[in-house]
C-alpha cells in the first residue's frame, strides 16, 4: 500500500488473486496470518476470502518432524539445517515493518526490494517443506527418514493417530538408530506402554527391566511397574515388595509407601499360613 487509505483496495486484490486456488498453505499462518488479515478484512467491511480454502499450515507438521532433532523450527532455521541453504544479506523479519513505514515517510519504493525479496524467499523455503513435511506423515515407513530423532517425532504422531504398530516399528528403528540419552530413555518408555497396550505384557516386562538397571528420569516408574506385574500377574508379593523398596531408596512417594504396606500385609499373611 503507498498510503493506509488503500487497504480496501489491496484486500480485494487480495481476494480476486485467490479465486482460482483450494488450498492455502502457511507457516503459522492459522494462529497469525490469516486471523490477522480476516480482522482487517471485516474492518474493511469485506468479507475474508479464506472460509472456502482448505487450510495447511506446516508448522505444525515441521515441529512434530523436527522439534526433537533442532532447537529451533523456524522457517529460516529450517531452511539452513534441512535444505541447506543459508541467507546472505537478508533483512531480517523483525525490521520489515520498520522498513515499511519509513516507506510509507519517504515514498522511496526502492527501499521495499529487500522486502520483497525475504518473502519471495520465505515462499520459496515453504514449497520446499511442502515436498517434504506431508509425504513424512503420509507414510511415515516409507520415507528416507534417517535421523532417529525424526523417527520419534513420526512415531509420536502415529501413536495419537491411533496407529499404535507403525508407531512401535518407528520406535525401535529410532533405538536402533542410535538416540541421545534423555530421549533414548523416554523413547524406552513409550515402546514398553505401547508393547503392554498391544497386549505383550513380557515385552513391555523387558524393556522396564532394561529401564530400571540404570539410572534415568524413568527409572523409578520402571520399578513400580516391575511391582505391579509381580503384585497382579506374576501374584510374587515376595518379589514385588524388592521392586517396590528399589523404587522407594531412589524417591519418596505416598503412593508406594502404600504399596509398601500392602505387600508387607499379603506377605506376612503368606508367612502364617
Amino acid at each position: 500500500m503507498r498510503d493506509y487509505g488503500e487497504e480496501a483496495s489491496v484486500l480485494e486484490a487480495v481476494s480476486r488473486h485467490l479465486e482460482p486456488f483450494r488450498v492455502l498453505i502457511t507457516y503459522n499462518g492459522r494462529a497469525f496470518d490469516q486471523p490477522l488479515l480476516e480482522t482487517r478484512y471485516r474492518m474493511n467491511r469485506a468479507r475474508p476470502p479464506f472460509a472456502r480454502m482448505q487450510h495447511l499450515d506446516l508448522l505444525f507438521g515441521a515441529r512434530r518432524l523436527w522439534k526433537l532433532r533442532f532447537d529451533s523450527c523456524r522457517l529460516v532455521d529450517l531452511e539452513n539445517q534441512v535444505l541447506g541453504v543459508e541467507r546472505q544479506g537478508d533483512l531480517p523479519g523483525a525490521l520489515i515493518p520498520y522498513v515499511y513505514f519509513e516507506y510509507l515517510r519517504t515514498q522511496l519504493a526502492a527501499r521495499l526490494l529487500p522486502v520483497f525479496h525475504h518473502n519471495a524467499t520465505d515462499i520459496l523455503t515453504l514449497a520446499c517443506l511442502t515436498g517434504i513435511v506431508p509425504f513424512a506423515f503420509k507414510d511415515p515407513n516409507s520415507m528416507p527418514v534417517r535421523h532417529a530423532a525424526e523417527m520419534v517425532g513420526l512415531a509420536r504422531w502415529l501413536r495419537q493417530a491411533g496407529d499404535g504398530e507403525r508407531a512401535l516399528q518407528l520406535f525401535r528403528r529410532a533405538v536402533d538408530a542410535g538416540l541421545r540419552d534423555d530421549l533414548l530413555f523416554r523413547t524406552l518408555w513409550d515402546i514398553a506402554l505401547s508393547e503392554r497396550k498391544s497386549g505383550r505384557p513380557d515385552a513391555a516386562l523387558a524393556v522396564w527391566t532394561d529401564l530400571a538397571a540404570t539410572r534415568n528420569p524413568y527409572q523409578v516408574r520402571a520399578f513400580e511397574e516391575l511391582a505391579k506385574h509381580h503384585e497382579h500377574r506374576a501374584k510374587d508379593p515376595a518379589r514385588a515388595l524388592e521392586f517396590t523398596r528399589e523404587a522407594l531408596q531412589h524417591e519418596e512417594s505416598s503412593a508406594l509407601r502404600k504399596r509398601e504396606e500392602r505387600l508387607l500385609r499379603r506377605t506376612a499373611g503368606r508367612a502364617a499360613r
